[in-house]
């Protein structure tokens, strides 16, 4: 009977801390997207590894994803559904799904490479703004931090994620931080 109780504390002991250790895990990982509109892009960003996938049987219809790891571990992954995302929503095959998902992950032409590139976010007002579009930080971002990153001039990545903005993260001791969203022109 001791040895059964020894065995039952031992088994609940376990059982807490592989709680413990999964609340210490990396992003999980997400369903395998298939279907007729499966594709992917892939890119860097720094040290980096950005991976843009997609998937479903209707382009049109298709969830997106973009995912960035270090190699080793995933540090972030968002889904979206195409047709609420500009860049994809008015994809009609699998070819132009690919040209897309490579163009999502590789912007063109001049984009923010670091944090020091953001709008400043002054005392005196509720959030950053650049000319007349504001920045909306992140949910738990201060002004304190969001100027702390700017200042270290933190490596930054942003990508279109809805139809009217920017999702922005920052790369810092290790970790990729959602630092906010820069809203532009629908």
């Amino acid at each position: 009977m001791r040895m059964i109780f020894a065995a039952g504390a031992m088994a609940l002991a376990a059982c807490s801390a592989e709680q413990t250790r999964e609340s210490d895990l990396p992003v999980e990982p997400r369903v395998a997207l298939i279907g007729a509109c499966a594709a992917s892009a892939t890119s860097t960003w720094g040290e980096l590894s950005v991976r843009a996938e997609s998937g479903g049987d209707d382009c049109a219809a298709a969830t997106v994803r973009i995912t960035i790891s270090n190699g080793a571990d995933m540090l972030m992954t968002e889904d979206y559904e195409s047709a609420q995302v500009m860049t994809f929503a008015d994809a009609v095959s699998l070819e132009d799904m690919q040209r897309r998902l490579g163009e999502w992950i590789t912007p063109a032409g001049a984009m923010t490479e670091s944090a020091s590139d953001l709008p400043a976010w002054a005392a005196t007002d509720e959030q950053p703004i650049s000319g007349e579009f504001p920045f909306y930080v992140e949910e738990g971002v201060d002004r304190t931090a969001y100027e702390a990153a700017r200042t270290r001039d933190a490596p930054l990545f942003c990508y279109v994620q809805g139809m009217e903005s920017l999702a922005c993260l920052v790369y810092e001791n290790g970790a990729v931080t959602k630092i906010g969203l820069q809203s532009f022109p629908g």
